[in-house]
């Protein structure tokens, strides 16, 4: 068994692990079914270097002559849109039915032609340079500049150029009489050492971007909110921990807002929990609306919800709440009206999370004990912000 058939072997088993692994992560990670085309593409090309066994060993020589380079450029193109389908996109169908129809009418063009020639060499690996060329502008023109997707179009790349340095490899060294002599050359060994390595790269690259992905998700799920579709308290104090040590380096203000429903416990024992739920729902997405973009929301439990606002003083996440809470009140919905009494308190310097968040629920608890449906600050000479607009003095009870 020379060194060539080993090559062909080890790559047609590499080929098949990374397709049972695309598949698996499917199957496991529901939210990532697009992973199975990655399978697909190497399931598709595990097939060439089979083609190739099949052809040193004497099976019939024409179809596995049409189905080896088929099968490879099929590959590359099914990767091309795998890439564009896991990142949400539309793949470049148009150009991938172009390079597919032109690539198959030139191995029809050079069928009869003379093997170890410049131009044969050139048209037979024409196809696969475009193929990849096309992977490689996949993935960098959707990478959002992330630094795995720009290297895993950068490997792309090189292997359209590993893919277009072989035909003057196989006129230097030549590729074997006939095809049945392939395997015998030192060109293929050249050929399935170079690209098995830059596959089995590119595959490894894919399969850490495949797994990233499945761990976000993962994380998104645990940390989310199923009914309201905010943060729940997992994510927001792990994001919040997060935020508190970047305003720490920079030297921003932060101030949080602790929101609790007036009497909704009347809406259940009213109306029923269906009802309460749609509540909730519809107070997520004025959260949502409202609130700015460095604000971090969740649904701490219950009817009780938290804000963090990054950059934020106290007189500004005042004026933010009672917007949420005038939004509230006045937002046309079918749903029972309902209000809910804020409360404000902005970050002392090295103050921990759980000691802002108390001092906001206290407030909270506050603006509740002066007559609901309205914002307390936690501060000295802080004011009550009433239906009317009006400003009363500061209540502790």
């Amino acid at each position: 068994m020379n060194g060539t058939v080993v090559l062909l072997i080890v790559n047609t088993a590499v080929a098949g692990l990374f397709a049972v692994s695309y598949v698996l992560i499917a199957v496991v990670g529901r939210g990532q079914r697009p992973v199975i085309a990655f399978g697909i593409s190497y399931f598709i090309g595990m097939l060439t270097p089979l083609c190739e066994l099949a052809i040193h060993w004497g099976a019939p020589l024409e179809p596995l002559m049409v189905l080896s380079p088929l099968t490879l450029l099929v590959a590359f193109l099914v990767m091309s849109a795998a890439l564009s389908a896991f990142e949400r996109r539309r793949p470049y169908w148009g150009a991938i039915a172009a390079i597919g129809l032109v690539g198959t009418a030139l191995r029809m063009s050079i069928w009869t032609a003379e093997r170890n020639h410049l131009a044969y060499e050139l048209g037979y690996q024409a196809p696969f340079v475009a193929a990849l060329g096309l992977c490689a502008w996949t993935a960098i023109a959707q990478s959002a500049r992330r630094p795995l997707q720009l290297l895993l179009g950068t490997l792309f790349a090189v292997i359209a150029m590993d893919f277009l340095l072989k035909p003057f490899v196989a006129v230097s060294v030549g590729s074997g009489a006939s095809p049945r002599g392939y395997v015998a050359s030192a060109y293929a060994l050249f050929s399935q050492a170079s690209t098995g390595i830059l596959l089995i790269a590119a595959g490894l690259v894919v399969l850490v971007v495949v797994v990233q992905a499945l761990v976000q998700d993962f994380t998104l799920t645990t940390e989310t909110d199923p009914l309201s579709g905010l943060l729940n308290r997992r994510g927001f104090e792990r994001q919040a921990q997060q935020i508190l040590a970047a305003a720490a380096r920079n030297g921003r203000d932060i101030t949080a807002v602790m929101i609790d429903f007036d009497h909704f416990k009347r809406i259940n024992d009213t109306y029923g929990h269906d009802v309460g739920d749609g509540v909730i729902r519809h107070f997520a997405a004025v959260l949502n609306h409202v609130l700015p973009r460095c604000a971090l929301v969740a649904r701490m439990g219950g009817e009780e919800f938290a804000v963090l606002l990054d950059d934020t003083t106290l007189a500004g996440g005042q004026l933010i709440a009672e917007t949420v809470r005038h939004q509230l009140r006045s937002q046309p919905c079918a749903l029972p009206r309902v209000t809910v009494s804020l409360g404000v308190a902005q970050r002392w310097p090295d103050e921990a999370l759980g000691e802002l968040l108390r001092r906001a629920d206290q407030a909270a608890y506050r603006a509740k004990q002066a007559g609901r449906d309205r914002v307390v600050c936690d501060a000295p000479g802080s004011n009550v912000v009433d239906l009317r607009g009006g400003l009363g003095g500061r209540s502790a009870g």
